[in-house]
């Protein structure tokens, strides 16, 4: 099982002990993919609305971990040759898109936030002028509890970056509400590879009153609309995909499609296809995990197949046995 090693500050003590000082998260293959293709970005949105292609940013995503990560035999997670072969600027979207990865991951399993999206996607709700620049938090999101928190991620190449982490800070600090409410959390994180071996800086700033007396915006943002587009294209694909097949696992039912190119099955319960899914969300039930298959909170199920196990992932890409494909 894939282990990150994270250093967490700042955070308040009720997050403690797992966010205070150096840790170990472990998770799953199947809770990595899981966590690439739901954290929503308006690309996302944008392709869902095309059919056939619908696919397409679900298999890119979870190809971009399998031919830039590999597993070591300590479990820790580190950058491939094939990473290592790609230009700068090819190398900071990878470092990017592995930022964003982790939030969404440590959103869910340490703050018990699975429901995490990129602002670009409500540009129509929040107004195009609050997202120019960089001055605002990428990510905004809801807790179990209906509670908001803003994120900022930030992806190096190489070492720990300070001077990325404080801008993330500074950010994630940059607005005063959501909805009309506060955030719970302002979580500044970094991912970055120490030594060629992927790490996580995590802050919770507390620069509120640094920042008193400046006028900070409100994100007219609410819950239906986090939700909607949360939950939008993955209800578009499974209307579409073939061969969708319907499954009972642990008493949930779930239409499930699978993704031959990358061997992952994809899968979202009944109740969210059935009707709006803002009317049925509010009762997701805890997360279930086993090697090969994530049965999230927010309703989501990913499984995935023999190119994602263990001996495989600890071979460089090129070295991993091929997929004989379903019949």
């Amino acid at each position: 099982m894939p282990i990150v090693r994270y250093n967490a500050t700042n955070f308040p003590a009720a997050y403690q002990p797992r966010l205070v000082g150096w840790q170990s998260l472990s998770f799953t293959w199947a809770e990595l993919v899981w966590s690439a293709i739901s954290v929503g970005r308006a690309e996302l949105l944008h392709l869902f609305r095309f059919g056939p292609f619908s696919a397409f940013e679900m298999v890119y995503r979870a190809a971009i971990l399998y031919a830039n990560l590999h597993e070591t035999n300590a479990n820790r997670l580190r950058r491939s040759s094939a990473y290592d072969g790609l230009d700068p600027s090819e190398k900071s979207a990878i470092s990017y898109f592995m930022g964003m990865t982790l939030a969404k991951l440590f959103a869910d399993k340490l703050l018990d936030v699975p429901w995490l999206m990129h602002l670009d996607v409500y540009r129509a709700q929040v107004g195009p002028a609050f997202l120019v620049g960089n001055s605002r938090p990428d990510l905004v999101g809801q807790n179990l509890s209906s509670e908001w928190v803003a994120v900022e991620s930030k992806g190096r190449t190489n070492d720990f970056d300070s001077v990325a982490l404080n801008r993330a800070k500074e950010q994630v600090e940059n607005l005063s509400t959501i909805g009309g409410a506060a955030p719970v959390l302002r979580v500044a994180l970094l991912a970055y590879f120490d030594e060629g071996t992927l790490a996580c800086a995590l802050d919770d700033p507390n620069e509120h009153d640094r920042r008193r007396g400046k006028e900070l915006p409100n994100i007219p943002l609410t819950r239906d609309n986090l939700i909607e587009g949360y939950y939008r294209p993955f209800r578009e694909w499974l209307r579409e995909a073939p061969n969708i097949q319907t499954e009972e696992i642990s008493n949930r039912r779930y239409r499930v499609g699978y993704l031959p190119e990358v061997d992952v099955s994809i899968g979202i319960e009944d109740d969210l296809l059935a009707g709006s899914p803002q009317d049925t969300v509010g009762g997701r039930r805890g997360r279930e995990s086993t090697e090969h298959e994530y049965q999230a909170p927010d309703g989501l199920l990913v499984r995935v197949g023999e190119l994602w196990s263990e001996e495989n992932m600890r071979l460089e890409p090129q070295e991993r046995h091929r997929l004989t494909l379903r019949a």
